[in-house]
């Protein structure tokens, strides 16, 4: 499976947004069964959010279910999606951590530098705990449901515009994207100043040196094709990046047994299916990257143990010291 293979592009917390119906009265009618799942990103297979909503249809219409995947955000950008998904008007949506994160910031646990060993070690702690029951139970409140976290890539590392970075040192002269205040807090324990920018402005902040680089999965550059300026990336394995499944709690509980069942199984298929593409994807990607011509740069033991050490001072800044202690222990009982 080649997941850089070009193909063509098809065209309270939560309170209502307003164009949302908008959004909605735009597209083509469906039937009061079709079950719409949003999609960010365009229909390439790069994408794990596009991936894993074409399985889960797929699975669902075997199971006699009509289902629609809308890609490009065409049922809106994330916060739009979730208040569709909260008020029922659409069932299912893929979206970034941070949707979950505004409602509980225990979320930050998966994706804490340096909580788990690695890529698997982070999924047996999905699989074989319950550490994410009471993040569900939070998002039920906000009537939402977590359908799953899926992986979409390699761990996170760092991509700059300067230099290579072999060490928490290298970082002093660099500006770093900050996807939001929680990674900001990670930025103040490796001494790196950092700034917010939203996604769509981060190929022009690189381009006017306003930030000189991001802490992301290899996976986001290529999407955003943003390796035409980040030409250094260290694997510094800080992390391994997940998306949200998010589900409309109120059409999850208005299934009847036989559908809801449907819809599990369909769930189950689509995560187990998501496994095994993150790790195909994952092993694609350094090749990927020396091929549009970033150089990859590679951590010593020591450099590595200074970047754990330093990193790790940041999750009390992440999340509350109990959902802190909640992942620890997660951890270790899933430690190989």
């Amino acid at each position: 499976m080649n997941l850089f293979a070009k193909t063509p592009l098809k065209p309270a917390v939560f309170g209502l947004v307003a164009g949302t119906l908008g959004v909605l009265a735009t597209l083509a009618p469906a039937s009061a069964e079709e079950i719409k799942i949003a999609v960010g990103c365009p229909p390439v297979p790069i994408c794990s959010d596009w991936v894993w909503a074409e399985d889960f249809a797929a699975k669902l219409k075997e199971e006699g279910l009509e289902a629609k995947v809308f890609t490009g955000g065409a049922l809106g950008k994330d916060p739009e999606v979730v208040d569709q998904l909260a008020q029922g008007l659409i069932q299912v949506g893929l979206t970034n951590f941070v949707m979950i994160k505004q409602v509980d910031p225990a979320v930050l646990g998966f994706l804490a530098p340096y909580m788990f060993d690695d890529m698997a070690h982070m999924f047996r702690a999905l699989d074989e705990t319950d550490i994410v029951d009471s993040i569900d139970a939070n998002m039920q409140q906000q009537g939402i449901k977590i359908g799953g976290l899926i992986g979409l890539g390699g761990t996170i590392g760092i991509f700059n515009t300067k230099h290579p970075v072999t060490s928490v040192a290298d970082l002093s002269d660099l500006r770093l994207r900050a996807i939001d205040s929680s990674q900001m807090a990670l930025f103040d324990e490796w001494g790196v100043p950092g700034v917010v920018v939203d996604m769509p402005e981060v190929a022009t902040s690189l381009q006017k040196g306003m930030i000189d680089g991001y802490v992301n999965p290899p996976v986001v550059a290529f999407i955003f094709k943003h390796t035409d300026f980040l030409k250094y990336y260290t694997d510094v394995g800080a992390g391994t990046p997940i998306r949200s499944v998010l589900m409309s709690l109120d059409w999850y509980d208005g299934l009847g047994a036989d559908e809801k069942q449907k819809v599990d199984a369909a769930l189950a298929y689509a995560n187990d299916r998501n496994r095994d593409w993150t790790y195909k994807a994952a092993e694609q990607e350094i090749a990927k990257l020396k091929e549009l011509g970033v150089e990859v740069s590679e951590l010593s033991p020591e450099a590595r143990a200074e970047f754990r050490e330093t990193s790790q001072k940041a999750w009390a800044e992440l999340m509350p010291p109990e959902a802190v202690e909640a992942f620890k222990a997660a951890a270790g009982r899933t430690r190989q």
